[in-house]
């Protein structure tokens, strides 16, 4: 399994001896200053005469891990898309950060055809994988973009260039929200976010609630889509 920024700063935790909160507060306060994700960890770990080299991310093993999940199996993708389009228009605690779900929307649109079955899935299953995949996105955009305390700012100096397009179009939805607008999940045209219905414009919620449930996701994610997480306009092949 793919090192999670949890994972890394628990480990940092185990190796200072400091308390995992503590860890945690001086890494994001890093961050906000416009430090990345392992640069902040690396600096605490140089305080403490630790390798650097073991406080390490692969932005690669966790893109081939969510896409592992992702083409499982395509009802459990459907229910954890559902989750966490909610969860992304949740206030607090329970709110799933923005960047991090442009990031999941970036991952559906690149991944090939899931098996449709019709077995049922356990809560816990569905439960168990909607953890693991935003643990695996906010993870994602920790490494790939640039941060400071008004939250996404760029791209990350050593993000890897064959991520960097991903990367930019995190960095662009992030800038439009911010600025009041909403690119829409369905056609990618760019609208007031205040205008927007479950996530869509009110051209595509309007069409597409007249659709039956998969027939929304299949919809979900791009324009003319043509199979399970992709569209006409931008294949990449696997």
């Amino acid at each position: 399994m793919s090192l999670t920024a949890r994972d890394l700063l628990q480990r940092l935790s185990n190796d200072t001896g400091l308390p995992y909160p503590l860890v945690a507060r001086r890494v994001n306060r890093s961050m906000g200053k416009g430090k990345g994700l392992l640069e902040s960890v690396r600096s605490i770990a140089d305080e403490h005469d630790l390798k650097s080299s073991r406080y390490q991310i692969d932005a690669e093993k966790i893109i081939k891990e969510t896409e592992k999940i992702l083409r499982e199996d395509y009802t459990q993708t459907l229910m954890i898309s559902a989750v966490l389009g909610q969860m992304v228009e949740a206030k607090g605690k329970d709110r799933f950060p923005a960047p991090a779900f442009f990031a999941f929307i970036e991952m559906l649109s690149h991944i090939s055809d899931a098996r449709r079955d019709t077995k049922s899935e356990s809560s816990t299953e569905i439960e168990e994988r909607t953890t693991r995949v935003i643990e695996l996105m906010t993870t994602l955009v920790s490494v790939l973009c640039e941060w400071s305390e008004k939250g996404v700012v760029g791209v990350a100096k050593d993000c890897p260039d064959s991520l960097r397009d991903m990367a930019k179009a995190i960095f662009r939805k992030t800038k439009l929200l911010q600025g009041g607008l909403w690119t829409c999940i369905s056609c990618d045209n760019i609208v007031n976010a205040k205008e927007t219905r479950a996530l869509m414009c009110p051209d595509c919620d309007s069409s597409i609630s007249r659709s039956d449930i998969h027939e929304r996701f299949d919809k979900m994610v791009g324009r003319n889509r043509n199979g399970y997480g992709r569209s006409s306009e931008s294949q990449i092949d696997d």
